[in-house]
């Protein structure tokens, strides 16, 4: 009697394990679909920012070359150009005195 009845308590158990398999692999396979959609969406939305943040910057930068740095240069050029002007004139006012003086000994 005991074999009569474990044959159909181990069919039941083969068949409870089977679905059993059949659902957790259902159950995975949803899941990592869903974390594999999950990451793409988050891959599209930190691309697009990026992307943003990107011209974002391409535009300061545009920005500053095409408003901000001439006038920063040319500030910059005439400042410099008046102190190497007034070093050029201390270096030659020497030399130009000594001519001149010396242009007047000799006539």
């Amino acid at each position: 009697m005991s074999m009569m009845v474990a044959v159909p308590v181990t069919k039941e158990g083969r068949r409870l394990e089977a679905a059993l398999g059949k659902s957790t692999e259902k159950a995975v396979k949803s899941n990592a679909d869903a974390l594999w959609a999950r990451m793409q969406e988050e891959n599209a939305k930190n691309e697009k920012l990026l992307r943003d943040r990107i011209q974002h910057v391409t535009g300061l930068i545009t920005n500053f070359m095409n408003k901000d740095l001439p006038s920063l240069l040319e500030k910059t050029v005439k400042k410099e150009m008046g102190s190497v002007g007034q070093a050029v004139i201390r270096s030659m006012s020497p030399a130009i005195e000594k001519i001149i003086s010396s242009t007047i000994v000799e006539t």
